[in-house]
This record gives C-alpha cells, structure tokens and sequence, in this order.
C-alpha cells in the first residue's frame, strides 16, 4: 500500500487509487496515518475534526468514518497490507511506516545526514523531496488545524531542502540551482543559510554583482525587521565575495 499525504490525501493499492470517501473520512484516515501503528483517540479525531464545537453526533460520526474505511480499503477481505484496530476508545492504522510517504520523507532525510560525502547525499535528498506533491493534507480538514499539524512537517521539508542545495553547491552544480534559489530566497527572505547559498551560486556563476545585491537586500530586510545585522557567517562571506577569495570556487570534483 501507498499512503499519500505530502499534498492531496491518497491511497494506492496495487497501482489502484483507494476511493477513501467524503472529506472528513479522508482526513479521519490522514490523522491515522500521521500517527501509524499509535493509539488515536476518538477524543482527539472529534477535536481536530470539528475545532470549537463538535456536533452531539460527532463521535457516532466517527465511527461511521472508520467503518467506511474499512471498506474503503478493503479489509476483512483477505490479506491486507493494513489493519484499523480499534483499541478501547480509539482507534489504530496498523501498517509498515515506510508505505506512508511522511514517514518515507524523513527517513530519506535522516539517510542522507548519516552520509558523510556531499554526493552520496543527493540521492535520498532529491528522493525525499520528490515525494512532495503540494501542501500536505491538501482539502481533507480545517485549514486552521491541517496548518497545525503540519508546521513541523513544512519546517522539515525546508530545512531538507536546504541541505539538498548545499549538497548540490558541493559537487558544483551552482548554475543548476540557481533558479530554484532566486525563488526560495524570494520566499523566504530571512533564511540566512538560503540567501548564502543564493550568493555563492551567484558568485560561482559570474554574477558578482548580483551576489553583492543579494546580501545589500537581506541586509536591509533583516534590519529592517529585527534591527540587527546579518550573522556572521553571511558578512563572512559578502567580505570572501569583495576579495575574491579562491576558497569559494567550485570544487574541482564532487566531493
């Protein structure tokens, strides 16, 4: 089974999408599947299904949610690679871990920090990042608690994002990236680490110039909300850029 919740919430079977039913039935099945083989209480599926003020139906509601899942995803039929138990006043997606893409996405990631050459992190790097297909959750409940859930999530997706591009900066693919950090630095004009890696590729790609600009515009974007200077490591390297220092050339070979 494929368990999708980097973006629309989808199951796969076999190569047939698993018809998961009205909304807040597929958002039932997300929150099961972001817990995985842990304990849900119907507690806690009515709070995040119905935030401030559940109908008097609401836990019957859920019940009849995972009995729909249940056909759903076809169990009682045979071998199934999932199980819904319920557990006294809850209720548990028992499954493989690795067959939800979330919990793929951070094992990916987690690969990849144990690998020491930059090269050899690529690899589950861009595998984790491909397996994103647009906000997690994307329509299955509340927009208030979806972006609740999933912060952490999003953070995460960043952050591993960032260290593909600093693997990619590595093994000097500097114009490879390029585009994609124009944008993330538009979108994130604070992230220091994202606005060093656009200068560097920028430097590495003849655009000394605007390498300079890009630092003269996080300068002023950063004091202008925080009141302080850029970090160390950022006037380090506007200074490296001024000198033209060889250190910040691209590698010879990817190391």
């Amino acid at each position: 089974m494929d368990i999708r919740l980097l973006g629309p919430v989808e199951a796969w079977l076999d190569g047939v999408r698993l018809a998961l039913g009205p909304r807040k039935q597929r958002f039932c099945f997300a929150l099961l599947a972001l817990e995985i083989n842990r304990v849900v209480s119907v507690d806690r599926l009515v709070d995040l299904t119905w935030p401030g003020s559940p109908p008097r139906t609401a836990r019957h509601a859920i019940a009849v949610n995972i009995s729909g899942l249940r056909v759903a995803l076809g169990l009682g039929q045979g071998a199934r690679p999932a199980e819904l138990a319920t557990h006294g006043h809850g209720y548990t997606l028992r499954a493989d871990p690795q067959c939800v893409d979330v919990h793929r996405f951070r094992a990916l990631v987690q690969q990849a920090r144990e690998t020491a050459r930059h090269a050899d992190r690529l690899g589950p790097l861009r595998r984790a990042l491909a397996l994103w297909r647009g906000t997690p959750l994307a329509g299955a409940g509340p927009p208030e608690v979806v972006d609740r859930l999933t912060h952490r999530l999003t953070q995460e997706r960043l952050a591993a994002e960032e260290e593909r591009l600093d693997a990619e900066l590595h093994v000097g693919n500097h114009t490879g990236v390029l585009g994609t950090l124009v944008e993330m630095v538009a979108q994130h004009p604070h992230r220091q680490r994202l606005v060093g890696q656009l200068m560097l590729a920028q430097y590495r790609s003849g655009l000394t110039a605007d390498a300079l600009a890009t630092y003269r515009n996080a300068h002023a974007a950063i004091a202008g909300d925080t009141g302080l200077d850029p970090g160390r490591r950022l006037r380090e390297l506007e200074g490296a850029i001024l000198r033209g220092d060889h250190r910040l050339d691209p590698p010879a070979t990817g190391r």
